[in-house]
């Protein structure tokens, strides 16, 4: 037997770059010139959407150029993507509200806030964790129809908490939509029509730039906009909500509050908010890095977030994650090294520093209009009902995850989304497939007996299970093909060998290999040797470690089907074959029977 492969994407090491140092190896004017472009478009649009995220978040809205300036350059400095832009995402926001608001904190107090830094350091820890030791397959426990149904929940969650800034009047701070939507029903007569005019105006202004070209900076607009309209008419004096006084600067760096008895709390919520924002971070750096042919390290990509999550956690901020659309205006702005992204971070640095006071007549139904234009085509429940009909398993996990968004909180949803998505995988293992095999008459390979209504040889069993074995099917393994062989028995079948195909057993786990001796030790016990063909190379240590050696033949171990069989129909009783036998299964047949009976079996096949 060959010795066992390594595993692909399991082995464990720690690794750490600086990639930053390669970004000028044959830079020039020309490509400078085009990451100014790229990182000043992106500017433009960053700074009201930082702005509208952080409310998002349940954080003061200047907190989001806090993450937005520092967060997308560290990020850059240490990922691997000339594209991805990091910073206050719409989903991570909402994802890290949902976590304290099950902590019971209230928005924008300052235990909110100092608790919203102390996750962002620990979803920066989980990140740099999984980026240093190279596990970033582990994001892919997460499935697509996870994802789906989430996305679109989400999405809902995020357009319902921004009616209340659309309509001038306080909701229910909650993730529940149930909860949210009842709220916002019942309060209805107490919209104020004068903000709900200047989030209309703010939203068109966007839709209408974003028709005309991507490069208009339609959030800047309509901030500008409906902030002059704001001062000129004074419409604070009408119950325009505005955001007030901003501080200028940065706050002063300060670790986040290490308070252990809420940690334990958090360490669940952080998990779920760091995985998702990986999976967005991935999923958006290797898109673009696909298209353009780039190379790129995802261990590295992880890196560099959670080094930029842990940074922004010193200086009151909330965690960040990879953004769609700003990476995408990166890409189509041909940005050329993640020096772009460092553009528009200093750029937000720039206006934190500087204009940070011109912001505060900014109304905040402006930001709420920012964040539904984000938002609202990510509400796809159509995409469940396309899954469903793909795989209706798929289509009910992402159903479940979509439908208990209504009641949970959403750290709460997505996690039972992957559970049960990760269940219905486990389950569908517990009962692999066992195949009966024989040999087609026609074709001469070897098909399901059962399925193609196809004689067996009487005297070997020939039994496939279509399955890697493991702790949770190897008992059902074991059960199918002992009840197979005590039937055939109890029929009077002259049954001689068991041959278990391993072909498509690619793993055995200790217990699968333990249960494997003890169904061969069963069947001896019955008089009935059992044969194997094609164990893998990785599988047939684990089986010799488990007494395998001892209990089966050497020279009943093959490497093919073909040479199994011929080796097996030598020790068969061929009195039997000739005399009683009436079918012709294998090709070695033909040396023992009759030719009036080889001949009238194939008049019947």
């Amino acid at each position: 037997m060959k010795k066992a492969e390594e595993v692909p994407g399991i082995t464990v090491s720690f690794s750490i770059k600086f990639p930053f140092i390669m970004w000028f190896k044959d830079y020039n004017k020309e490509k400078f010139i085009r990451d100014l472009i790229a990182g000043v478009t992106v500017a433009a649009v960053y700074v009201p959407q930082a702005m509208a995220y952080a409310m998002l978040a349940g954080m003061p809205p200047i907190h989001g150029l806090y993450v937005a300036f520092i967060a997308t350059i560290v990020a850059a400095l240490f990922g691997s993507s000339r594209f991805l832009n990091t910073g206050p995402v719409a989903m991570t926001c909402l994802l890290s509200a949902s976590v304290l608001y099950g902590l019971g904190f209230e928005p924008q107090t300052p235990d909110w806030i100092r608790y919203m830094a102390l996750l962002a350091f620990m979803v920066g820890l989980i990140r740099l964790t999984v980026g240093i030791f190279k596990l970033g397959f582990m994001v892919d426990l997460i499935s697509n129809s996870v994802v789906v149904g989430f996305t679109s929940a989400g999405a809902m969650v995020i357009a319902l908490s921004q009616f209340g800034h659309l309509f001038g009047y306080k909701i229910e701070r909650s993730t529940h939509i149930f909860d949210v939507v009842v709220d916002l029903v019942s309060k209805i007569e107490m919209t104020n029509p004068y903000t709900l005019a200047i989030g209309i105006l703010a939203y068109l202004i966007i839709w209408v730039s974003r028709k005309i070209s991507v490069y208009i900076p339609g959030a800047l607009i309509a901030v500008i906009v409906t902030s002059f309209l704001v001062y000129q008419f004074q419409l604070y004096k009408f119950g325009v909500d505005i955001v007030g006084e901003v501080p200028q600067g940065l706050p002063t760096p300060e670790p986040p509050p290490f308070d252990f008895a809420v940690m334990s709390k958090m360490w669940g919520g952080a998990f779920v908010v760091a995985f998702f924002g990986l999976i967005e971070a991935v999923a958006i750096a290797k898109t673009l890095a696909v298209r353009v042919g780039d190379k790129w390290d995802p261990n590295q990509e992880l890196i560099g977030q959670g080094l930029a999550n842990i940074a922004v956690s010193f200086f009151k901020g909330f965690p960040a994650g990879g953004s769609f659309s700003r990476s995408s205006l990166n890409f189509t702005l041909g940005a050329v090294t993640p020096l772009a992204s460092v553009i528009s971070g200093l750029l937000v640095g720039l206006t934190l520093f500087l204009l940070a006071p011109a912001f505060y007549y900014l109304p905040k139904a402006a930001l709420a209009a920012i964040v539904l234009s984000a938002v609202i085509n990510l509400i796809r429940p159509q995409d469940i009902l396309k899954l469903y009909r793909i795989n209706k398993v798929d289509g009910i996990v992402a159903g479940l995850t979509f439908a208990s968004v209504f009641f949970m909180d959403l750290w709460v949803a997505i996690t039972l989304g992957v559970l049960a998505s990760l269940g219905s995988f486990v389950y569908k293992t517990m009962y692999p497939r066992i195949v009966i095999l024989t040999r087609d008459p026609v074709s001469r390979t070897f098909v399901n007996a059962e399925k193609r209504d196809l004689p067996e040889c009487p005297q070997i069993m020939f039994i496939r299970p279509n399955m890697s074995i493991y702790f949770g099917n190897a008992q059902y393994v074991y059960d199918y093909i002992l009840e197979k062989v005590e039937e055939a028995l109890a029929s009077g079948r002259p049954l001689k060998f068991v041959l278990i195909d391993m072909e498509a057993v690619n793993y055995v786990d200790a217990t699968g290999a333990q249960t494997i001796v003890r169904l061969v030790e069963d069947i001896k016990k019955k008089g009935v040797e059992v044969a194997f063909a094609n164990i893998g190379c990785d599988v047939y240590p684990i089986l010799e470690n488990a007494g395998f050696d001892k209990v089966v033949n050497q020279d009943l171990v093959f490497n093919a089907k073909g040479e199994a069989i011929g080796e097996l129909f030598k020790r068969l009783d061929h009195d039997y074959c000739r005399e009683k036998c009436p079918y012709v299964v294998f090709d070695e047949c033909l040396q023992v029977k009759p030719k009036e009976k080889v001949e009238q079996q194939k008049r019947v096949a």
